[in-house]
């Protein structure tokens, strides 16, 4: 049987509803969203295997939208799985400004957090040396 959700609340609604009857949503509408933002939205969702596809696919485009969002993940997490979906994106996105949080998750999180952690540090410092790299000097 196949589930469908409101994509705002998250809650159960029928195949049929336009309207999220929990919380007033127009389900119609967030069709038209773009797909960062219900990515983004999709990190929140009630079933952990959702909340790993999103943080995967915002980390295999590279999302920098996400960043804040995977950032929240990481730290509100419950669930170690998508907390180290959330991690590793966070390493592919190379996003320099999730360093404080990454190194809170190499030192306080579950031993597969603080693994995903130390390869998404790496990642980060590997790609901003490599930027560093490309700078063109200028001549006297």
């Amino acid at each position: 049987m196949l589930s469908f959700f409101c994509p705002y609340c998250w809650r159960r609604v029928s195949e049929n509803d336009s309207i999220c009857p929990k919380c007033g949503g127009d389900i119609r509408a967030a069709d038209a969203r773009p797909f960062a933002e219900k990515l983004r939205a999709a990190l929140r969702h009630s079933e952990p295997q959702t909340r790993v596809r999103a943080a995967w696919i915002l980390g295999e485009r590279k999302e920098v939208s996400g960043v804040p969002d995977l950032m929240a993940v990481v730290i509100e997490a419950d669930d170690a799985f998508v907390a180290e979906a959330a991690v590793e994106a966070l390493g592919k996105i190379g996003a320099p400004e999730a360093i404080a949080v990454l190194e809170q998750a190499q030192e306080q999180g579950t031993v597969r957090v603080r693994w995903a952690a130390h390869r998404a540090l790496d990642q980060i410092k590997s790609s901003r040396q490599q930027r560093l790299k490309v700078v063109p000097r200028r001549c006297g």
